[in-house]
């Protein structure tokens, strides 16, 4: 797993922190997330 997500460690230049996810899987933040996840594939 390491090895798969170490370019994506790499191009972010730092990890996630725990508070950003926790504050994304709140359902009121849905709305939020997906238009970023769809900004992101764009």
């Amino acid at each position: 797993m390491e090895n798969l997500l170490a370019p994506i460690k790499q191009f972010l230049q730092c990890e996630t922190p725990d508070e950003w996810i926790e504050q994304a899987r709140q359902p009121t933040q849905l709305s939020a997330l997906l238009i970023d996840h769809c900004n992101c594939e764009l």
